[in-house]
């Protein structure tokens, strides 16, 4: 059986997502090691349909079949290898995609990013989406699915 997570939002509305262990192993035992987790997403708006949240990491991130196009429903971690000043250490990004993105390291330049797993529910992970980009920012809690 697949490994799952569970992303719940402060506002209402829950999702699971599946991992992609056969192309991302590392970053999806960097998700597992981290959780559970409660922190802040805000829209991104310069990425397209992207909420995001800054997420600890134990160590750093390498690219793992990192990529610049991603779909609705991807979750990705940002590799640690890219630079960004904003980010304290030891943290990254955790992107979910609910519609058309485009991963950015700022407003002109993209960014590869680690996917490593899919919401299952695309319709509901755009309405939280789209929620999050009009009324601002929640909280959310990542934990493992036994």
């Amino acid at each position: 059986m697949k490994k799952q997570i569970s992303l719940e939002f402060e506002r209402g509305g829950q999702v699971t997502a599946t991992f992609l262990e056969d192309i991302a192993p590392k970053t999806c035992q960097a998700v597992l090691s981290a959780l559970p987790f409660e922190g802040m997403v805000i829209h991104a708006m310069y990425a397209g349909e992207e909420i995001v949240a800054t997420f600890p990491l134990s160590g750093e991130l390498e690219y793992e079949n990192a990529i610049y196009e991603v779909k609705p429903g991807d979750l990705a971690l940002v590799s640690t290898y890219v630079y960004n000043p904003s980010r304290p250490k030891g943290q990254t990004n955790f992107c979910i995609f609910y519609g058309i993105s485009r991963p950015r390291k700022t407003i002109d330049q993209t960014a590869e990013v680690n996917v490593f797993a899919r919401v299952d529910d695309l319709e509901k992970i755009a309405e939280i989406g789209k929620r999050v980009r009009f009324n601002g920012k929640e909280k959310i809690w990542i934990r493992a699915k036994p």
